[in-house]
């Protein structure tokens, strides 16, 4: 099974040109078998749409996600949406994916990106989610607290960033993270430049996030 875990629709990433319908679309005749959306989640993305409410910021967060899945199941594709995190907190620059948080988890827990990561690590652990820094080598970012992560984005794709990949391999080795690999699809010069592939199937994000606690996988790197 082939699996892209990082990518943004234009319906919830500002930086984003890609629509939910259209990633589906590119998605499925490279031939992969599912992607999990992993839309921004920052304070950034809620002032940029001048949205006050928590709960309108949470139902705008999930659009990319539910509109990458209407278009699936409305044309009857053969990949797999599931839906996931890049979340941006208050405290640094960093980002954070997060895998194994389904709809409800978003819509009972409002405003993420107020956490500290500490607090953030707690929550996901306590609901089965792993929480992996994206691209911890990149300029801006800087590798966190491993006692707060559970893995590390080893292999970012997107080709306008220097996410210093094999720097992040060796850190994420050195303190045992699980590994994960992603596109960071946000134009059409991302696609299915990352991802993993994996021997069994999967039909949640819970079974995803079991995959890659278990280490099942291996590493798309293009």
């Amino acid at each position: 099974m082939k699996t892209e875990l990082h990518a943004h629709t234009s319906q919830t990433s500002p930086c984003s040109n890609i629509s939910a319908g259209r990633l589906v679309k590119m998605y499925e005749e490279k031939g992969y078998d599912a992607v999990v959306i992993t839309d921004h989640y920052s304070k950034w993305v809620m002032e940029h749409n001048n949205i006050i409410n928590p709960q309108e910021f949470t139902e705008f967060f999930l659009n990319g996600y539910k509109c990458a899945l209407k278009y699936s199941q409305e044309n009857e594709c053969h990949i797999k949406v599931f839906p996931g995190a890049e979340v941006n907190l208050l405290e640094s620059p960093n980002d954070y994916l997060l895998y194994g948080a389904d709809t409800e988890f978003f819509l009972n827990n409002p405003l993420l990106f107020k956490m500290s990561l500490k607090k953030l690590y707690k929550l996901c652990q306590k609901n089965g989610i792993l929480l992996v820094q994206a691209h911890p080598c990149r300029a801006y970012c800087t590798p966190a607290d491993v006692c707060f992560l559970d893995g590390a984005e080893v292999y970012n794709g997107n080709m306008r960033h220097n996410s210093n990949n094999e720097k992040t391999f060796k850190w994420a080795e050195k303190n045992h993270l699980v590994m994960t690999s992603g596109s960071d699809f946000h134009e059409e010069e991302d696609l299915a430049r990352g991802g993993i592939i994996t021997e069994e199937d999967f039909n949640s994000v819970k079974e995803l996030a079991r995959i890659l606690k278990k280490g099942n996988y291996s590493l798309i790197q293009i």
